[in-house]
């Protein structure tokens, strides 16, 4: 397969994993506000109410475990840029929230199966 071609295959994956996070969201009563903000910064995959907390979500997809688990790949580096754009999003929306929480949802996507896993707070917002 071409890089091309595994591009396109890995955002698609990544596309129809964020979509079925947001609805595994939406069925435990979030209240999903934005998918895919992008600054500067960087970019969190979905924002959502948890009731009054703001979650910002980061969503990690694997096929196999051959790379590791999905949450693995929240590197520290990977943590501060989604703090730093949840800093730009709250600049952006102009909004005071009492908490926030970053979480971070593993999904393993086989041909058969989807499995999600959720890590509430998974990380500061402080380094």
């Amino acid at each position: 397969m071409t890089n091309s071609k595994l591009r396109a295959t890995n955002t698609a994956l990544g596309s129809a994993a964020e979509r079925a996070v947001a609805e595994f969201l939406r069925e435990r009563g979030y209240h999903v506000l934005e998918r895919n903000f992008r600054c500067r910064g960087g970019e969190i995959d979905l924002i959502a109410l948890d009731g009054a907390t703001l979650v910002f979500v980061e969503v990690k997809v694997r096929r196999t475990l051959a790379r590791g688990a999905p949450i693995e790949a929240v590197t520290p580096q990977k943590q501060a840029r989604v703090r730093k754009a949840a800093q730009s999003y709250l600049a952006f929306c102009g909004r005071l929230f009492q908490r926030i929480r970053f979480d971070v949802i593993s999904v393993m996507q086989t041909r058969k199966t989807r499995d999600i896993t959720h890590l509430k707070s998974a990380f500061s917002s402080s380094a």
